[in-house]
């Protein structure tokens, strides 16, 4: 018990680790931190056991035609995060003022109701940032932050006891997380006869971790079954449209990018490859997810005010209200085609069956523009074999 206030601030440490990620990419920043964080993504490819930590368990890249995947994405995660950082620093704010002006206890207000209310203002912000930057590993660790609050929640309270002697008789009437204590309840019904309380917690742990992976992986499955897709068997390729477009829309304008001479000869240059394609609008903002058009990166391109008004909106939602139209672009008659070969684990190919695995990683090779009323090929490109955030996973859909 003596190095809990290590351990303490390593896990601090650990949460900060798990949602830089997300922090640093909608931030014009992004380039620098990766330069530093994509060593592990990549080491984490290279095996199957772990690539799939690589892969986004909800749509980042693509508008689904599921209004409860764009309401998660779009309007929860945001509110989330903003709520749970604005009650965060309420009540960080009250404790504070407590100690500043040697009140004693705090158990006014919210914490009249629960006794941890931080912890659950950071678990709400939490939340909302996987949705906003929703790659696997995010979820697993954010899981894992959940048991690491409750046991400093538990380390704090041993320490306020010893401090206050009337603490035990706040913490006897009021709920730790929740009012009324939900959650201790269903571990009281579920796992109240295990007679060992570290093999309970160990049990609610495995449990909890798997029903949140299980969770996430089913969320992707639903995502893929609801994003606008085309399968071409002889050319080994899958298209993927941005935005919900007609079927028949996506095979025209694929159909005409693989007539293309250039585009055929540097597909055939990666024989036993499978692909996909990608149907961009010609204003869709994220492309350098895909390949390297060698244009500046939205995020940080400059210091523009915008750019940190989009930070902005994080905290306040109603500052994001054109923010979907301006990344994701618009539907019209210009598209860029992005063909990129798909492999497993250390560049293993892949079957057309498995394109869509959790440890698929895609590889840039060529892009055709295609635009006009009637589709024809306008520009055929071929790109670096990174995207602009060099050798990293990077979503599919």
């Amino acid at each position: 018990m003596k190095k809990f206030p290590e351990l303490k601030w390593l896990l601090s440490g650990l949460y900060g680790l798990v949602m830089m990620e997300v922090i640093i990419m909608v931030s014009p920043f992004a380039f620098y931190w990766y330069s530093v964080y994509g060593p592990t993504l990549q080491g984490l490819q290279r095996w199957r056991t772990t690539a799939w930590l690589d892969a986004f368990f909800l749509s980042h890249s693509v508008i689904t035609t599921s209004p409860v995947l764009e309401f998660l994405r779009w309007q929860v995660g945001t509110y989330c995060f903003s709520l749970g950082i604005i009650g965060f620093l309420i009540c960080a704010a009250q404790v504070y003022g407590s100690k500043l002006f040697r009140f004693g206890l705090v158990r006014s207000w919210v914490y009249s109701r629960i006794r941890h209310p931080q912890y659950l203002c950071l678990t709400i912000a939490g939340f909302g940032l996987i949705t906003m930057w929703p790659r696997v590993i995010v979820l697993v660790l954010y899981a894992g932050m959940l048991f690491m609050y409750y046991f400093l929640a538990r380390f704090e309270e041993k320490q306020m006891e010893a401090k206050y002697p009337d603490y035990a008789e706040y913490r006897r009437r009021t709920a730790m997380f929740l009012p009324g204590n939900p959650g201790g309840k269903v571990f009281q019904i579920v796992f109240g006869w295990i007679p060992n309380r570290s093999l309970s917690l160990g049990a609610l742990s495995a449990v909890v971790a798997v029903l949140v992976i299980a969770g996430g992986l089913s969320l992707r499955k639903y995502m893929i079954g609801h994003t606008a897709t085309g399968l071409f068997p002889a050319d080994r390729t899958l298209a993927i449209a941005i935005w919900p477009v007609p079927n028949d829309t996506i095979q025209q304008i694929v159909l005409v990018a693989l007539q293309a001479e250039q585009v055929r000869s540097a597909l055939e240059q990666e024989p036993g490859a499978v692909f996909t394609a990608h149907l961009l609008p010609a204003d869709y903002s994220m492309v350098d997810m895909f390949a390297d058009v060698g244009t500046d990166h939205h995020m940080f391109s400059d210091m523009s005010p915008y750019r940190f008004r989009y930070l902005g909106g994080l905290i306040f939602p109603f500052l994001r209200r054109h923010h979907r139209t301006r990344m994701m672009g618009t539907p019209q008659e210009n598209y860029k085609v992005i063909f990129s070969r798909v492999d497993g684990p250390d560049r293993r190919p892949v079957p057309l069956s498995d394109i869509t695995s959790l440890e698929a990683k895609m590889t840039p090779v060529v892009i055709a523009d295609i635009g006009g009323e009637h589709p024809t090929l306008q520009n055929v490109v071929v790109p670096s074999r990174h995207s602009f955030w060099g050798d990293i996973t990077m979503p599919m859909f």
